[in-house]
C-alpha cells in the first residue's frame, strides 16, 4: 500500500531578486509596503449603499409577503377538514421558506455571516408531498415573515423615508416654501415663542427658510447614522429569528448544557431548530418585544378612555407593563419589581371606577398571564413562585381599598387573576423543563455520536499505525542493518566510509526508536516509551549530524545554558531539525546557517540558507525535491500553540529563511 500523501499544488514564490523559488507550500513572501485602508469618506459611502440596499426593498418584500402567507395558511386552515388545505399547507411553508431565505440572502449581502438553512430529506412519495409540515425551520420562517417581519420594516423604512425626505425638503424649503398657505405661524415662530416664552410672532420667510435649511442639512447629516441604526435592528430580527436549520445526521461533541435561553457553545455548526427556538434567545426577544408593543398599543387607550386615568400616566403605565416583559427574558428580578409596580399602579388608578372590571383590569391580567408565562420559561420555577405569590398579595392589598364596586365582584376578580396567571406559570414551568429535556437529549445523542467518531478515529489511527510499522518501520530497519554490517561485508573501506556507515546506522536506530514511541502513541496505548524528548541543548549534536551529510551549517549558539521550559525546548530544537531537512531537501549544496539568540523574555530561533548550487538540477526535477508541504504547517503549529510566531519565506538573494520567536516560560 503507498501511503505516500498527494503532493499538493506548487505554489511559486518569486524573491526580490526575481528568482523563482518552488515549494509544496505556501509561504508569505516579503514583507511589502501596507497598503492606506479605505478613507472615512469612503466607509461612510460603502455603508450608505449597503444600508440604502438593505433596508429600501424590505419593506416591499413584507408587504408582499405578509398577506400572501396569511392567507394561505388561513386558507390552509379553514379547509383541512375537506383535505384540500393538507395539500395547500406544505406550499405555504415552502413559500415561507423562500421569503426565510430570501431575507437570510439579504443579511449574508449586508455582511453577516449567517448560513442558509439546510433542507431536511423529502423522501418518496407523500412523504415527499408532507416533508414541509415536519420541517421545523419552515414553521419558524412562516412566523417571522407572516407576524414580525412587517412591523420592523415599517420602522425601519418609515424612519429612514421620514428622516431622508425631511432633510431634502428643508435644504429645498426656500424653493417651494413660497407657495404654502399663509396662516396659523411658521415652525420658525412657534420654535423662538417656545424659547422665549412669548406669543407668537411672523418673523418672515426668510426666517423660515433659514431654519428649515439648517434643520435639513442636520437631518442630512445624520441620516447616514439613522439609516445604520434601522440596517442593524432589521439585522438584529433576522439574526434572532432566522439561523440556521440543521440536518439530522449526527454531529461533532457538544459542550455541556447551558441553562435554558443560554445557547450552548458547540463544536458543530448545525443545532436543530427546535433547539434554536427553544435555547435560544432571539425568538424570546421577538416575541417578548412585540406583545409589549401590542400591550402597550391596547392598554393606554383603554386605560385612559375607559377608566379615566390622565393620558400621561396611563402611558407610563402601559409603557412599564411592556418593558417588564422584555425584562423578562433575561433579567426576572427587574422583570418582576417593574410588573408588580404597573400592577399596584392600575389598582390604585382604578379604585374609583364603578361597572367595569377592577381591581385588576383587563390590559393588567394580560400583561401579568405573559409575564409568569415569560419567567417561566427562562427562569428557575422559584422566580415563578415568588411572582405569583407576590401578585397575588396585591391584588388581595387591592381589596382592603376603598372602591366603588362591589365587594364580591373585585374578589372574584382577584381570584380569577390568581388562577390564571398560576396557570400560565404552570405552562411556562412545564415548558421549561421539556425544553430543558429536549436539550439534555440532543446533548446525549451528540455525545454518543462523538464516543463514536473517537472509537472510529481510534481504529484508524491503529490501522495508520500498522501501515507504518509495515513501511517505514521495516525500511528504517533494513537501513539499520546494511549499515550496521557493512564492515564485514565490504572489507578494505577506509576509516571515513567506516565513519559514515556507523553515522548511517545511528540516524537509523535512533528514528526506530522515535518510529515505535510514534506508534504507540498513535495506538492510543499506555506503553509509550517515557525516554527524554530532545531538548534545544541537543541542536549542537544536531548540527554536527548534519555536517557529516556534507552540508556547510554555521552555528551561532549561546555559550551560557539555554533555559526553557520543556515543552519549548523541544519546540526549538524540532524547529531547527526540520529547518535542516528541508535546506538538504530543497537547497542542496547551500550554505546553512543557524543562529539562537535570547531578546527578552523570548528566544529567537533563525535558519537561513543561501541560493541552491544545485539549481539546475531542482529547475529539472522539481518533483523530487518537494515534500508533502506538512513540515512548515508543523512547525508553525508547534510555534502558535505556545504563543510563538513564524515566519518563513524566501531571501533576497533567493534563499529561504524560517525565523522563530518562542517565550521562554
Amino acid at each position: 500500500m503507498n501511503l505516500s500523501p498527494a503532493i499538493p499544488p506548487v505554489s511559486v514564490s518569486t524573491g526580490a531578486s526575481g528568482t523563482r523559488t518552488p515549494y509544496s507550500e505556501k509561504v508569505p513572501s516579503p514583507a511589502e509596503p501596507p497598503q492606506s485602508g479605505r478613507s472615512w469618506w469612503a466607509r461612510l459611502r460603502r455603508n450608505l449603499g449597503r444600508d440604502s440596499v438593505l433596508v429600501a426593498p424590505g419593506l416591499l418584500i413584507s408587504v408582499i409577503a405578509m398577506p400572501t402567507l396569511l392567507t394561505l395558511f388561513a386558507i390552509s386552515i379553514a379547509t383541512a377538514i375537506i383535505w384540500v388545505g393538507v395539500l395547500l399547507l406544505p406550499l405555504t411553508l415552502t413559500i415561507a421558506r423562500a421569503f426565510g431565505t430570501l431575507s437570510r440572502g439579504r443579511a449574508r449581502a449586508w455582511g453577516v455571516p449567517i448560513a442558509e438553512a439546510a433542507m431536511r430529506p423529502r423522501g418518496r412519495g407523500l412523504r415527499r408531498l408532507l416533508a414541509p409540515t415536519a420541517d421545523a425551520r419552515a414553521w419558524l420562517d412562516l412566523l417571522f415573515e407572516a407576524v414580525f417581519a412587517l412591523p420592523i420594516r415599517i420602522v425601519t423604512f418609515s424612519v429612514s423615508a421620514a428622516w431622508f425626505f425631511g432633510g431634502l425638503g428643508g435644504l429645498s424649503f426656500f424653493l417651494w416654501g413660497r407657495f404654502l398657505p399663509e396662516g396659523g405661524g411658521d415652525t420658525v415662530d412657534w420654535v423662538a415663542a417656545w424659547l422665549t416664552n412669548s406669543p407668537v410672532t411672523d418673523l418672515g420667510f426668510t426666517a423660515e427658510a433659514t431654519f428649515q435649511f439648517a434643520a435639513g442639512l442636520i437631518l442630512l447629516l445624520t441620516f447616514p447614522f439613522v439609516l445604520h441604526t434601522m440596517a442593524l435592528l432589521e439585522i438584529a430580527a433576522i439574526r434572532a429569528a432566522l439561523p440556521p436549520v440543521a440536518s439530522a445526521a449526527p454531529v461533532p461533541p457538544i459542550a455541556t448544557a447551558a441553562p435554558l435561553g443560554h445557547s450552548a457553545e458547540t463544536s458543530s455548526t448545525r443545532t436543530s431548530a427546535f433547539a434554536q427556538f427553544a435555547g435560544g434567545q432571539g425568538w424570546f426577544w421577538l416575541a417578548s418585544a412585540f406583545v409589549g408593543v401590542v400591550l402597550v398599543a391596547v392598554s393606554w387607550p383603554v386605560t385612559a378612555v375607559l377608566y379615566g386615568v390622565p393620558s400621561i400616566i396611563a402611558m407610563l403605565v402601559a409603557v412599564a407593563q411592556g418593558v417588564a416583559l422584555v425584562l423578562a427574558v433575561r433579567w426576572s428580578t427587574a422583570a418582576i419589581g417593574l410588573g408588580l409596580a404597573a400592577q399596584a399602579a392600575s389598582i390604585l388608578l382604578t379604585a374609583d371606577t364603578s361597572g367595569l372590571v377592577r381591581p385588576v383590569t383587563v390590559t393588567s391580567l394580560l400583561a401579568l398571564v405573559f409575564l409568569h408565562l415569560l419567567v417561566g420559561l427562562r427562569h428557575r420555577w422559584i422566580h415563578v413562585v415568588v411572582l405569583w405569590s407576590l401578585s397575588a398579595l396585591v391584588g388581595v392589598l387591592g381589596l382592603v381599598l376603598p372602591h366603588a364596586g362591589g365587594f364580591a365582584g373585585a374578589l372574584s376578580n382577584v381570584i380569577t387573576t390568581a388562577a390564571i396567571a398560576a396557570g400560565a406559570g404552570i405552562i411556562g414551568v412545564v415548558g421549561s423543563l421539556f425544553i430543558t429535556g429536549r436539550r439534555q437529549l440532543a446533548v446525549e445523542r451528540e455525545l454518543s455520536a462523538a464516543e463514536l467518531a473517537k472509537r472510529q478515529e481510534l481504529e484508524e489511527r491503529n490501522r495508520i499505525a500498522q501501515e507504518l510499522h509495515d513501511v517505514v518501520a521495516h525500511s528504517m530497519s533494513v537501513i539499520s542493518v546494511q549499515a550496521t554490517t557493512a564492515k564485514y561485508r565490504l572489507p578494505g573501506l577506509d576509516e571515513r566510509s567506516l565513519g559514515e556507515f556507523d553515522s548511517m546506522a545511528s540516524s537509523a536506530r535512533k528514528a526506530l526508536t522515535e518510529m515505535r514511541g510514534l506508534l504507540a502513541i498513535l495506538r492510543g496505548g499506555h506503553d509509550a516509551d517515557l525516554a527524554p524528548q530532545p531538548t534545544v541543548d541537543d541542536v549542537p549534536a544536531l548540527v554536527d549530524v548534519t555536517r557529516g551529510s556534507g552540508a556547510a551549517v554555521d552555528l551561532d549558539f549561546p555559550a551560557d545554558p539555554v533555559e526553557l521550559s520543556p515543552t519549548a525546548s523541544l519546540t526549538a530544537f524540532r524547529v531547527v531539525q526540520e529547518s535542516l531537512s528541508n535546506a538538504l531537501r530543497h537547497a542542496a549544496g547551500a550554505p546553512v546557517t543557524v543562529a539562537l539568540a535570547f531578546v527578552g523574555e523570548f528566544v529567537e530561533i533563525n535558519v537561513t540558507n543561501g541560493p541552491a548550487e544545485a539549481a539546475a538540477a531542482s529547475r529539472t526535477t522539481p518533483q523530487n525535491r518537494l515534500g508533502g508541504g506538512f513540515g512548515l504547517r508543523g512547525m508553525r503549529e508547534r510555534v502558535e500553540a505556545l504563543g510563538g510566531s513564524l515566519r518563513v519565506g524566501p531571501t533576497s538573494i533567493g534563499g529561504f529563511e524560517v525565523r522563530a520567536t518562542l517565550p521562554a516560560d
